[in-house]
């Protein structure tokens, strides 16, 4: 086999191989809110702050609030392009002052550039009724994304505040479109046979 056609090869294994590894944990590189109230820090969102497993004590120093609104938003940096494939959420629940705080309706957006978004749709979260308490999976259908932003809309009856207590990625390195895997083995076809020809000129 031919040096341009031995590289061929690796690079669709490898290609096939990438597109099918299983989704897992994204470390995120920072979370930005709408505001947020006292030191119920936004970052308590993404650092593991009163997670026991997969279950969150309900501490308020694990938790976050926006500031005296009911409604807001949250943007997540992935840190670089995955294919998100779904968002885990704890939401506010039980534990310091009343599960009334918890997010209920929550539509998601995402991005490529942090200016462009797509929303990609609208969801009702549960309500946690048990303390500590666990989290909700949504499917995010393996978009392509480096910034993920939650408009927050409603509560669950708290007039003054809402929050979130954790939320979680899970996704794949981002691999290049077909199109554009195609120009790179085109090219690296042409590399091969001008090596061989030149190899033959000797």
């Amino acid at each position: 086999m031919s040096f341009a056609s031995r590289a061929l090869v690796a690079m669709l294994v490898s290609a096939s191989a990438l597109s099918s590894v299983n989704a897992a944990e994204i470390a995120v590189s920072s979370v930005t809110a709408s505001s947020t109230f006292y030191t119920y820090n936004a970052t308590n969102l993404i650092n593991g702050n009163g997670l026991v497993g997969n279950l969150h004590s309900g501490n308020w120093e694990g938790k976050w609030l926006l500031d005296s609104v009911t409604t807001g938003n949250l943007t997540f940096d992935l840190g670089g392009l995955f294919k998100v494939a779904s968002t885990t959420i704890w939401n506010y629940g039980p534990g310091c002052c009343g599960e009334g705080r918890s997010v209920q309706d929550l539509s998601i957006s995402l991005s490529t550039d942090g200016v462009n978004y797509t929303e990609f749709g609208s969801f009702v979260l549960a309500k946690p009724e048990t303390d500590p308490f666990g989290g909700e999976t949504l499917a995010l259908g393996d978009t392509t994304a480096r910034y993920v932003r939650f408009d927050i809309k409603s509560n669950y009856g708290e007039q003054s505040y809402t929050g979130l207590s954790e939320v979680k990625f899970n996704g794949v390195t981002a691999v290049p479109e077909a199109s554009s895997l195609a120009y790179g083995l085109i090219g690296l076809a042409t590399a091969g046979l001008l090596m061989r020809r030149r190899s033959s000129a000797r």
